[in-house]
C-alpha cells in the first residue's frame, strides 16, 4: 500500500515493512516498523509538510535507540507499506 493520505493510517497493520528514499543513506531502505510505540498507546502520524511531502512518523525495530531510548524515524517522499505476515 502506498501511504498517501491520513486516512490510510486506520489501514496501516500494527507491525510492517515500510519502504522508501532515506535521504541519510542515499538508498532506498526498508525497515521493519510498528506502528504504536512499544507497549503504550502512542501512536506514529502521518502528515504532508510544508513543501507538500509526504511523512511518516513510525517506530524503527531496526534502529539503535538514541540518548533518549526512542527509535521514532521519519519516512518522506513515496512511502510503501506491507503487512508482516
Amino acid at each position: 500500500m502506498k501511504l498517501d493520505s491520513s486516512e490510510k493510517m486506520d489501514l496501516i497493520p500494527e507491525t510492517f515493512y515500510i519502504t522508501y528514499y532515506a535521504q541519510k543513506h542515499s538508498k532506498i531502505i526498508t525497515r521493519k516498523g510498528l506502528k504504536f510505540k512499544p507497549n503504550t498507546d502512542t501512536q506514529g502520524k502521518y502528515f504532508v509538510s510544508k513543501d507538500e511531502k509526504p511523512c511518516f512518523i513510525y517506530w524503527d525495530c531496526n534502529a539503535e535507540p538514541n540518548e533518549n531510548g526512542n527509535q521514532w524515524r521519519q519516512a518522506t517522499g513515496l512511502i510503501t507499506v506491507k503487512g508482516v505476515e
